[in-house]
């Protein structure tokens, strides 16, 4: 994708485009750390029982698959708000303009994200499957 330089009054929308994409990674992050907690504590249940040879692995992968999200998400968690504050103390600064170095970062972040909201979402489908599969 090419990078396209904008004038300097462009700099302040590039700077609410990524304001408010981060807004709403940090919600969706929020959410997505709620849900791995809600079923890390099914896991830490299930962990008790007495299961198959097969569903104790299929547990323990989904735990540490759990775990690394979790672990990304709070890392991706701290590096938004991080971005965000330095949005801050820069957008204070005159002739504050967004250039390469932050578009990289942003784009980044934006791997990142997108990244783990995929792994996040098998791994929603496997915790269900997992859970149905234990119950059945």
């Amino acid at each position: 994708m090419e990078c396209v330089a904008l004038e300097p009054k462009t700099s302040s929308l590039k700077f609410e485009l990524y304001h408010r994409e981060n807004q709403q990674w940090l919600s969706h992050l929020n959410f997505i750390r709620e849900e791995i907690e809600y079923f890390q504590t099914w896991m830490e249940h299930l962990c008790e029982l007495n299961l198959s040879r097969q569903l104790q692995n299929e547990w323990i992968a989904l735990e540490e698959q759990l775990l690394q999200e979790r672990v990304e998400t709070q890392a991706l968690l701290k590096a938004i708000s991080h971005e965000e504050y330095l949005f801050g103390l820069e957008a204070q600064q005159k002739d504050f303009q967004l250039g390469e170095e932050h578009y990289l970062k942003h784009r980044n972040l934006r791997i990142r994200f997108r990244t783990l909201e995929k792994d996040f979402h098998m791994s929603k489908h496997s915790f269900y499957e997992f859970m149905t599969d234990i119950m059945n």
